[in-house]
């Protein structure tokens, strides 16, 4: 995998990502996936805590002792890492670059389910991948979200949605200020077509003008319906300190 792209919800502008790295012909960016990292970590999380109650080292020593509490005997917990990066590498490879990896050089996904955990177990899969973690402004999130109930229905509420939007973003800027090959960027900037913003998108997908123009000249189906201010009120409320560090907020 090169590239994967991670929002931090949904209606953050990803597929509009995924188009601009896909105008380049050799690229690959394939769509989102329902979250499967997440499964892969739980399995991992599990399996994990389990080998903490590890005794498989004194069992193979002493098998002779019939009293050795051995319900929960798993091997070592470096082992367990180990097997899943292998396991989670198989998966993307087979899935996603095995066969199409001679027609495209560069390959990886889009995905809007992705927080912190699922994100540190992909980059011990690929350390070498770009990641790039897009964020939008959470009340505009909301009035896109408003026209499609069903993604709307996936947060539970309004506040189950600020929970999540604070959790995923803040752990965003904490990752894009720890690794040099993961980068945030704001959907808002993309539109607006700030040029540093461009540029990096360009940059790592080997993008040219003539490949970003067209997409950013096609206008996005958007909501017109407004999101009432008592609404408004709440997600500053709930996301301000976030939003502040964001800069969507003085």
């Amino acid at each position: 995998m090169d590239l994967i792209i991670s929002s931090a919800t949904h209606r953050s502008g990803s597929t509009l990502l995924q188009r601009l790295f896909n105008a380049r012909k050799e690229t690959l960016i394939w769509g989102e996936n329902g979250g499967c990292l997440t499964e892969f970590y739980k399995i991992l999380d599990h399996t994990k805590h389990h080998a903490s109650f590890n005794h498989w080292d004194t069992y193979l020593k002493s098998r002779e002792d019939a009293n050795q509490w051995i319900a929960c005997m798993t091997p070592p917990k470096h082992e367990v890492d180990a097997v899943m990066i292998q396991t989670v590498s198989t998966f993307h490879e087979e899935l996603y670059v095995k066969k199409y990896n001679k027609q495209h050089d560069m390959i990886g996904y889009k995905e809007v389910r992705y927080g912190r955990e699922e994100l540190g177990l992909l980059r011990k899969c690929y350390p070498n991948c770009t990641i790039i973690l897009l964020v939008r402004n959470p009340i505009d999130i909301w009035k896109s979200m408003s026209q499609r109930k069903g993604i709307k229905k996936m947060y539970g509420s309004l506040e189950g949605f600020t929970n999540i939007w604070n959790v995923r973003v803040n752990s965003y800027l904490l990752l894009s200020k720890s690794d040099p090959n993961i980068h945030l960027v704001k959907y808002e900037d993309i539109v607006a077509r700030k040029a540093e913003t461009i540029n990096l998108i360009k940059q790592v997908g080997h993008l040219e003008e003539k490949d970003v123009n067209p997409i950013l000249s096609n206008k996005i189906n958007s909501s017109s319906k407004a999101v009432p201010e008592h609404t408004i009120k709440f997600i500053m409320k709930q996301c301000g300190l976030i939003m502040r560090k964001v800069g969507y907020l003085p």
